[in-house]
């Protein structure tokens, strides 16, 4: 069987954005594209919440707002959590208005404070928001499912797609009968994992179990393989 011309630029379906005239050897060479996915289970959740009161003042504001940080510390111990991962923002005081008899009227003075905790085992969101319940928090913002280590499923994705370079070159010179030689050009841009991300939820509400969250980590790289004569 006669052999095709190998000057010939062997490439994948998915062009090249990065590939022109100048970034190519002159020389017969493959062009591909590496590509990893991994669906990997969340080990770690954040999850934001809020003390918000309105009262008559400032001062009756801040108290009753620090009257529930510290039932919420009450309740972090009893319940077996440490007290030490809740982060607190400082309070902010500001008028709060409603509309009466389409007149804007001040009712009062709102006190908020932003509040979040790094929860390690996801398993407890629920036993976490019975917390909150007990502590009248009612406003429950996102909740927020990451790994703790993502740098390290980044790089296994990464080893991944490079694989899958290296397979698809060779598989490419065996149809074509051709010789695969050294790595000529590596064009990579790193991705990350990205998180699960809840929305906003009253403290009623129970979230999904988190088995159905699945964090979706993909890479990909570019690279060209020279041909053998």
């Amino acid at each position: 069987m006669k052999k095709p011309n190998l000057a010939l630029l062997i490439c994948l379906l998915t062009p090249f954005s990065w590939a022109n005239a100048n970034s190519l050897p002159a020389q017969p060479h493959i062009s591909v594209s590496g590509q990893a996915k991994l669906e990997v289970k969340p080990d770690t959740v954040s999850i934001k919440f809020q003390s918000v009161a309105v009262e008559n003042d400032s001062d009756n504001a801040k108290q009753v707002v620090d009257k529930q940080v510290e039932n919420i510390l009450i309740a972090l111990k009893e319940g077996g959590f440490s007290q030490s991962l809740l982060k607190r923002a400082d309070i902010q005081i500001r008028p709060e208005f409603e509309y009466i008899e389409k007149q804007r009227t001040q009712i009062g003075v709102k006190a908020i404070r932003n509040l979040s905790y790094q929860l390690d085992d996801v398993t407890k969101v629920n036993e976490f928001l019975q917390v909150l319940v007990k502590s009248d928090i009612s406003n429950i913002g996102q909740i927020n499912y990451a790994l703790k280590e993502p740098k390290q499923w980044q790089q296994k994705v990464r080893n991944l797609a490079v694989q899958d370079s290296i397979n698809k070159a060779k598989g490419l010179a065996d149809n074509y009968q051709a010789t695969l030689g050294d790595i000529f050009s590596i064009n990579y841009q790193a991705s990350n994992a990205r998180p699960v991300l809840m929305r906003t939820m009253k403290s009623d509400q129970i979230p999904p179990s988190y088995q159905n969250n699945q964090i979706t980590i993909t890479d990909s790289v570019d690279a060209v393989f020279l041909l053998e004569p």
